[in-house]
């Protein structure tokens, strides 16, 4: 009956908001096209490769000692490990499923590396997060590095109680490398790439769904109530909890600091979730638990990075990207400032309403939320 039920609002939400939620997965589309897909299949590929070849063997022999002796794993699982750490959220969860489908890995040691094993990728962090959204590499590499950190301890917190494994994994130095390696990896990168892409236009059509029906402001002025965050502080996280690159763009609109950023990055969206338990035929662990160990990750990561700005400040860059390319000091004085100044406000003249409610000329602006009587600009994702 509930799933009955949230069938027919669905299905009335998309009849009464077309426009809302085809224009929030056209948004997504670009942004799987343009970033997603180029930034992550090549680590997806690189992985699979990894793991379909005898390369693991080599990569085992300088990394597995940290594999064994940091993460209590075998040895073979150095190489997912490392794409989980710098490919991308599903590259390591890639790795993973596939070391257990080969038998190479107990279920136990899979659920241990989905603890740690869920990150954002070096080229998503510093390249668009720092250069596009901060305008800053060097802040994009220290959320890389808040990130990155917290989930090394959360590693070595999972397998502290866990046994020594023997560097001779039984069966691991007879693998051999198959015909058609290659051909494996990237058709398996290909179907997981096209799965990431389907959830995240899932999750930006919903997103869209909830700011219409005012679920989401609803949500942040009854959270608001609290007094832990400001409102719009709220809604940065909230964003974060349902889809990370939503939130991104939702945080950078709102003027929210970098350090909501760590966390959020951490933490991953409740969309990257479900890509990674995709990724398995059944997962080899359970959701709450999952949900808490990203929880975890989060709160580490926020810890981590305020910790570094402690350790060695650094200028707050959370506005450089929303001024940059606004300010012209030549353009700030003499006759060009007034031309400027003057043909604003003829613009503005032109699309203010008039008397009789409407405007001369109406240009597509930012989407506005409104919560606790206070507008914030959103992003059209």
């Amino acid at each position: 009956m509930l799933a009955a039920l949230v069938l027919l609002l669905l299905t009335f939400a998309l009849l009464l908001w077309p426009v809302a939620v085809t224009g929030g997965i056209a948004s997504s589309l670009s942004y799987c096209l343009s970033a997603l897909v180029p930034s992550l299949f090549p680590f997806m590929v690189l992985c699979g490769f990894a793991v379909e070849s005898s390369a693991a063997l080599w990569l085992s022999r300088p990394l597995g000692f940290c594999a064994r002796y940091l993460f209590r794993l075998p040895d073979c699982c150095a190489a997912p490990v490392l794409m989980g750490l710098i490919g991308g959220y599903p590259a390591g969860a890639r790795g993973t499923s596939l070391l257990l489908e080969k038998g190479r890995i107990t279920e136990k040691e899979a659920r241990r590396m989905l603890m740690f094993c869920v990150n954002p990728g070096l080229a998503f962090t510093v390249t668009y997060l720092g250069i596009g959204v901060f305008g800053s590499p060097a802040l994009g590499l220290r959320l890389f590095l808040s990130v990155t950190l917290s989930a090394v301890v959360l590693g070595v917190l999972s397998g502290l109680f866990s046994p020594l494994p023997s560097p001779d994994k039984p069966g691991a130095e007879r693998m051999e490398s198959r015909p058609g390696a290659l051909t494996r990896s990237v058709e398996g990168a290909a179907r997981s790439v096209l799965l990431m892409c389907a959830f995240l236009l899932l999750f930006s059509g919903l997103s869209a769904l909830l700011h219409e029906a005012g679920i989401f402001q609803g949500a942040v002025r009854l959270l608001s109530r609290l007094g832990v965050f400001t409102p719009s502080q709220w809604a940065a996280i909230l964003s974060f909890l349902l889809e990370v690159t939503g939130g991104t763009g939702d945080a950078r609109a709102l003027g929210i600091g970098p350090g909501f950023f760590a966390f959020g990055l951490a933490f991953g969206g409740v969309c990257v979730h479900l890509q990674v338990l995709a990724m398995f035929r059944k997962p080899p662990i359970r959701p709450p638990l999952f949900l808490l160990c990203r929880l975890a990750h989060g709160l580490l990561s926020a810890g981590a990075f305020a910790l570094m700005g402690v350790i060695s400040p650094m200028e707050n860059a959370s506005t450089a990207p929303v001024m940059a390319g606004i300010y012209r000091p030549e353009l700030s004085g003499g006759w060009r400032g007034g031309a400027s100044l003057a043909l604003m406000c003829a613009a503005f003249l032109l699309m203010v309403p008039g008397e009789t409610g409407k405007s001369s000329l109406r240009a597509p602006g930012p989407k506005l939320i409104s919560v606790a009587g206070v507008k914030f600009p959103l992003q059209n994702r």
